[in-house]
């Protein structure tokens, strides 16, 4: 109850911040990973309600690396639902409660990939990359870097650039498959990479690895099927 209602109060405040912004017509950053910082420099009643949040979140919690985690938590279950604003705000409010997480950045490059910000998709989960300690969560981290690499791959017109993309991409599936092998979507994400690479063969193997770990996508199905 006490998480439900502190949530509720921090979107209430994200609301009414958002009012203050547009009678300053500033424009609103609490939908910029870290606020844009530190390109876009804080103002003054913006920090300051930045301080509150955390001493109120510390005295609710008692721990602002459990209360992050929480917030990340909420930060996903929005991106899943196809709300972005409302994911970058318990993303950045995620990390404003403890900036050495990985987990805000990981949704960072989350909703950098939906907006089709490739470049700032990487430079998010290479930032999570270099930060996470548990190699519980690893495994779906470097499963989900690789998707982001092979997205920006496809829609990269350089084909250096592209070849490159799409290498450190089977890297982190590697990486992700040798720290466990029984992650089904990591092997969907792979053979979706290689079909993508026109490596059909190599696709219809890892297809196979992740339909037998509970996986599907019938979509990729039907594309190899001709292949």
């Amino acid at each position: 109850m006490k998480i439900i209602k502190l949530i509720f109060c921090t979107i209430f405040l994200s609301s009414l911040i958002g009012c203050v912004s547009n009678q300053a017509r500033t424009p609103r950053i609490d939908n910029i990973p870290m606020y844009g910082q530190p390109e876009i420099v804080r103002p003054d009643f913006m920090e300051k309600g930045d301080n509150e949040f955390i001493n109120k979140v510390a005295n609710e919690f008692g721990d602002r690396k459990k209360a992050s985690t929480l917030w990340w938590q909420q930060g996903d279950k929005f991106v899943n639902e196809g709300n972005l604003d409302y994911a970058m705000r318990r993303y950045n409010q995620s990390w404003l409660l403890n900036p050495e997480n990985y987990q805000p950045y990981w949704g960072f490059g989350r909703v950098m990939l939906q907006q089709r910000k490739y470049n700032e998709s990487i430079k998010n989960f290479e930032k999570a990359k270099s930060l996470i300690d548990d190699d519980y969560q690893k495994v779906a981290l470097l499963s989900d870097f690789g998707s982001v690499l092979s997205h920006a791959a496809v829609n990269s017109t350089e084909v250096n650039t592209k070849n490159e993309l799409y290498r450190k991409a089977e890297s982190n599936f590697l990486e992700s498959t040798n720290l466990d092998q029984k992650y089904g979507k990591v092997w969907l994400q792979w053979a979706y990479s290689l079909y993508q690479q026109g490596n059909y063969n190599e696709s219809k193997e890892k297809l196979s690895k992740a339909k037998s770990l509970g996986e599907s996508y019938p979509k990729l199905e039907e594309l190899l099927k001709s292949k």
